[in-house]
């Protein structure tokens, strides 16, 4: 009997031990979630705008944490059609998405020569055009990049999102806190 006892004993130090990293887990797998997300809507927008031949806009919201796609057939911007994706939910609450990079990640462009694209009045524009490239206002071809984190882990949830303008190719960068530098 006392034999169980010390067993049970073992086990609960154990399962209180790990349970912060299984909730850590959990939320920085929810994030990554979110990353996907991301990318995914990025590229069905660009594959939207080529099937479809007209632009189509991927807008994120910073102040509420949406994606929102307008244009074809979704309509103008703010027109019931318009396709909306909210970021915050299933375990992400939208005051944990930052919207940036995290202190201590380089602030250089990306190894494709893509740079964060600034906020615009809290959004980010990217119009896909019907051959799924991405245009500045002087129709030469841009590159935009989005870089996210988690507040509550910084360093560990950090990704970027980026668009190569000529193409319109969709690449995923992951942070790597071991050499400081983001990685496809």
């Amino acid at each position: 009997m006392p034999e169980i006892i010390v067993v049970l004993l073992v086990i609960a130090i154990l399962v209180v031990l790990a349970l912060p990293q299984i909730i850590s887990s959990r939320r920085l797998f929810r994030f990554s979630a979110m990353q996907r997300q991301v990318a995914s809507s990025l590229v069905d927008a660009r594959q939207k705008a080529m099937s479809q031949r007209t632009p189509i806009t991927f807008r994120y919201n910073n102040f509420n944490k949406q994606i929102i796609y307008y244009g074809g057939s979704f309509g103008v911007f703010n027109d019931s059609k318009n396709r909306v994706i909210e970021l915050s939910g299933a375990g992400v609450a939208s005051s944990e998405i930052v919207y940036g990079r995290p202190s201590g990640a380089p602030a250089s462009a990306l190894s494709d020569s893509s740079n964060m694209t600034p906020l615009t009045s809290g959004v980010v524009d990217i119009t896909f055009q019907s051959d799924g490239s991405v245009i500045d206002s002087g129709n030469n071809p841009t590159n935009n990049a989005l870089f996210f984190y988690n507040q509550k882990y910084a360093r560990e949830s950090a990704f970027a999102i980026s668009i190569l303008g000529a193409g319109g190719r969709v690449k995923v960068w992951r942070y790597n806190r071991y050499i400081t530098e983001y990685v496809e």
